[in-house]
């Protein structure tokens, strides 16, 4: 690999860094048009799906929440405290999740997902510092929260099974002169939603007009060993008209962000987690988030805090009565899992969602998803499925690495002859391409075609990574040894499993020494690259970090079978 080839792949490298950027500068991309709200003037609350209630205290995980009054003329006792009703709870059991109801608010307070665990082995809470039951739909501007008065249930308080057969709870608040608002909950035994249809009989009773919105108003907690990783993926997202739109725009630490149009769901994410709420009579009028970001210090360091709720607006037409239903999905971020909504819930992952060059890098990501499991069937450890997935890779790709590795080799060849040019046209650098041009077109060699070959190789390369980095699969999945998470990186210098990285680096290196030419140039990149890329993965999952070893280990093995095919010589004097 010559100086030629080193530029080229730099090039190749900003370009896919600053991608979005270049885009949008050269006029092909353009950002979502959105309609800000205005922040708050306040230093340590933002507003939650009903605009004022969910305070985020700044520098601190726990949320919260003040009571919302309802609106002038509701029953006496329809603002009861929590506490006076926290006995009056309905536990509903499903194969996949344990959810906690309250008469007052009438929804979930608490959701645990019974498979998946903290690395304490204890189960996974998705509305962790729950204030309020939720979803939360709120009129008025956010002055009425039907999470914030006292339902009657259909059934009495206890704890009921929905492991074989679905269960409805239906909570009921009347006002006593006609108005009525009406939630029915479904439960399913083995899947990661719920089923709401909120009803409101009688609007004109409480005085609601045009629109309400409807959210998650609880910001999801952290799940993984390391905090920061976990905050870095926690986003709001919505699905808008076929589009995956990210509501990601703070200002001054703060989010307050609505996008206008048709909106088929919106939700937030985590790193392996998600939840979202999609309309299925109709679709939302728009998606919002709301939260804050705040420092705070950790025995590893410094973390920045996200705590973020999102929601959709919900238009309505002035009659009596309204009736809306909705899948509320909480569960693992699983590609496959997400894909059978088949309303585009697996972008929530964000995979193959790149404008313009999405479509290339997501066949080979659901290729990865599908692969992988069916590689574990035979192999249960994700480990040793990791090292067979590359040996497999690098088997594909065998054809372009002989290649890649012929032109190498012809270029080694031909570096004496090149250096002797070098010296005789010193002071003469157009005589000297010139003259190594005839020299290339004589031997039949193209002086780039040492990295052509890696090109078609990208968006493989960029689908395991972006596959790698999230793929619930690898959660809490051992290997060998000390590696008990392929989930998790190196947090340090000490951490143990910062040897996997050494073992990456050194096996690049030596595949490096091995196959590229031997030049001023490739000698710093010999060394340069694999700290580069050591530094650049050690954080990342470590599934990823064994991966690119092993790949750079069976590079070797395909040098060795070049190396032994006599066919592959070239012809140099």
């Amino acid at each position: 690999m010559d100086k030629k080839n080193i530029i080229l792949i730099v090039i190749l490298a900003v370009v896919v860094i600053f991608y979005f950027q270049i885009m949008e500068h050269l006029g092909f991309y353009e950002p979502a048009q959105e309609t800000q709200q205005p922040i708050q003037d306040t230093t340590t609350t933002v507003v939650s799906p009903a605009d004022s209630s969910v305070p985020l205290t700044t520098g601190q995980i726990p949320v919260e929440q003040q009571p919302i009054s309802p609106t002038t003329g509701q029953a006496a006792d329809a603002a009861m405290p929590p506490d006076s009703v926290s006995h009056d709870t309905i536990i509903v059991n499903t194969n996949t999740y344990t959810v906690t109801m309250t008469s007052f608010g009438g929804g979930p307070i608490s959701l645990i997902l019974n498979k998946y665990k903290y690395r304490d082995k204890t189960p996974i809470e998705m509305l962790p510092e729950a204030t309020a039951a939720t979803p939360e739909a709120t009129f008025a501007g956010g002055t009425f929260s039907a999470s914030q008065i006292n339902y009657r249930s259909n059934v009495p308080p206890g704890q009921y099974q929905a492991t074989s057969t679905p269960l409805e709870i239906v909570y009921t608040y009347a006002t006593g002169d006609g108005g009525e608002i009406v939630k029915r909950y479904t439960f399913y035994p083995d899947d990661y939603h719920f089923d709401l249809v909120f009803q409101i009989n009688g609007r004109e009773q409480f005085g609601f007009e045009r629109k309400y919105n409807i959210g998650w108003n609880t910001p999801l907690g952290v799940t993984e060993p390391q905090p920061d990783q976990d905050y870095d993926a926690m986003e709001a997202v919505a699905m808008m008209s076929g589009s995956r739109e990210t509501l990601d725009d703070f200002e001054d630490d703060r989010l307050n962000q609505l996008l206008v149009g048709n909106t088929e769901w919106a939700g937030l994410r985590s790193k392996y987690f998600a939840v979202a709420i999609i309309p299925r009579n109709r679709q939302a009028d728009g998606a919002f988030a709301q939260g804050v970001k705040s420092k705070i210090t950790t025995p590893d360091g410094s973390v920045e805090v996200r705590r973020i709720v999102s929601g959709m607006e919900m238009s309505f037409a002035n009659i009596s009565s309204l009736s809306d239903s909705f899948t509320v999905f909480v569960g693992p971020l699983d590609y496959t899992l997400m894909s059978s909504y088949d309303v585009g819930l697996e972008d929530v992952l964000g995979i193959g969602t790149t404008p313009f060059i999405g479509w290339i890098i997501k066949p080979f990501a659901i290729g990865i998803i599908w692969l992988l499991p069916r590689l574990y069937d035979f192999v249960p450890n994700y480990g040793l499925v990791i090292i067979l997935f590359a040996l497999l890779i690098k088997v594909v790709t065998m054809p372009l690495s002989m290649r890649s590795f012929k032109s190498m080799q012809a270029m080694k060849d031909l570096q004496p002859k090149i250096e002797e040019m070098k010296k005789k046209h010193k002071k003469n650098p157009k005589a000297m391409n010139a003259e190594m041009m005839k020299m290339y077109k004589a031997h039949g060699v193209n002086p780039i075609s040492g990295c052509l070959p890696i090109i078609p190789q990208m968006p493989l390369f960029f689908a395991l990574f972006s596959v790698f980095r999230q793929t619930i699969l690898l959660r809490d999945a051992p290997f060998i040894w000390f590696i008990t998470d392929l989930s998790r990186g190196a947090s340090g210098l000490t951490d143990p499993y910062i040897i996997l990285v050494v073992l990456m680096i050194a096996a690049q290196f030596v595949s490096q020494k091995m196959t590229m030419t031997s030049t001023q140039q490739n000698k710093a990149l010999m060394y340069v690259m694999p700290l580069f890329m050591g530094f650049l993965f050690y954080r990342f999952a470590s599934g990823l970090v064994l991966y690119w070893a092993c790949f750079s280990i069976f590079s070797l093995l395909d040098y060795a079978a070049f190396k032994r095919n006599k066919n592959q010589k070239v012809i140099t004097a």
